[in-house]
């Protein structure tokens, strides 16, 4: 009983609404089966031994067969006014943020307005790597070095050397903060040495999403934030999900470190498509409800997705286009992503097959939250 105590004492998330229940059902009729007592008992356990037992302040959600096992709130938001983790406090979901604008990417596919061998210059047409495709980019496999290796000055130097021409004008705050155009323009200027990759391996390298934006930009006729907010946000329930940048950096709340210091905005904190969309548990959740329920994209394009587009590695790992893949002996395999940005860590895991998903989001850095394999031991053994 000792760690359902815990659970009363720490968690704080009310049960989901009626409403929110009935956006999650219409994506997919299926009848609810009774939740497994067992199968509970070891999921509550295993969340008290992995993450509250060492020190957890974010949200957890796992849920299996449209059942919602796990719904948990733990910590503070913000620990300078104390104010409390609710179920509708938004996250930082770093690099689970790839997901939405690969699956955008997708989106754009399907309606003919891209193709994956198109080459990056037939969007950007100064673009200096001419070999790069779009296919490269969703699966990490191009020569493209990382912009946070190669942008070692400060946006007044870069404004100085690079836009001093331009007839652009920048509010002091602007001054502070690199955007995504800013890396394309960094890179047509200086062309930073490329990552050597000749038999395309995947390399993992946040530029190949940030130049993923800058295309969305360019076939959508809007910004980035507006895309996401009008072809997925605002089209399927995701209420508490947008993307952070200019416009909505008075929203900023820090993220911490081990040691409760908070993390400030730095100079890529704008910059969007590797990272930068914020969200919820529950919305996660309607995420992978409208992958799975077909509504967004076709099945076909979605097994694309999830097949392997470079060599597994010793780990039988790879990468998909905007996702992790994982290909354990004799088993299904795990369709996930991961997360890291300052003080948040974010996991992403789908299990096809078991109708399963766990969604951990944290907003003060802790490697326990990637202490996932044992959730999925567990719905994956259960009856």
């Amino acid at each position: 009983m000792r760690f359902l105590i815990l659970l009363l004492l720490f968690t704080y998330c009310s049960p989901p609404t009626p409403k929110k229940i009935a956006i999650i059902k219409t994506q997919k009729q299926i009848t609810k089966k009774p939740i497994d007592s067992i199968l509970y008992k070891k999921i509550y356990r295993a969340f008290d031994s992995l993450l509250v037992k060492n020190k957890f302040s974010g949200q957890i959600l796992i849920a299996k067969n449209e059942n919602i096992i796990l719904d948990s709130c733990i910590g503070l938001a913000n620990i300078k006014d104390s104010s409390k983790i609710v179920s509708e406090t938004q996250f930082h979901l770093a690099s689970v943020s790839k997901t939405f604008t690969a699956m955008l990417c997708l989106k754009l596919y399907e309606a003919g307005k891209l193709q994956f061998d198109d080459f990056v210059t037939k969007y950007i047409p100064l673009f200096p790597y001419k070999k790069v495709t779009i296919r490269q980019l969703l699966s990490h496999t191009s020569d493209l070095p990382d912009y946070s290796n190669f942008v070692t000055i400060d946006k007044k130097e870069f404004i100085k050397n690079i836009i001093k021409n331009r007839d652009i004008v920048l509010s002091e705050n602007e001054m502070n903060y690199f955007t995504n155009q800013d890396i394309i323009d960094y890179m047509i200027k200086y062309v930073p040495s490329p990552v050597p990759n000749p038999k395309a391996a995947f390399h993992y390298c946040n530029t190949n999403y940030v130049t993923l934006a800058i295309i969305i930009e360019k076939i959508t006729n809007i910004d980035y934030p507006s895309a996401m907010k009008e072809y997925i946000f605002d089209k399927y329930g995701l209420k508490n999900t947008y993307v952070f940048n200019f416009n909505t950096i008075d929203k900023y709340v820090p993220s911490y470190k081990e040691n409760n210091q908070a993390y400030g905005i730095e100079k890529f904190d704008l910059i969007y498509g590797d990272k930068n969309i914020y969200s919820t548990s529950r919305d996660l959740l309607l995420w992978d409800k409208v992958l799975t329920s077909n509504n967004f994209l076709k099945k076909e394009t979605l097994r694309i997705a999830y097949e392997p587009k470079s060599k597994l590695t010793d780990e039988n790992k790879t990468y998909g286009y905007g996702w992790r893949l994982v290909f354990p002996k004799g088993e299904e395999k795990i369709i996930y992503h991961n997360g890291w940005w300052h003080g948040n860590n974010t996991v992403f895991v789908r299990l096809i097959k078991e109708n399963a998903v766990i969604i951990i989001l944290g907003n003060k850095y802790n490697n326990y939250i990637y202490s996932h394999k044992r959730f999925i031991e567990i719905l994956r053994n259960a009856n």
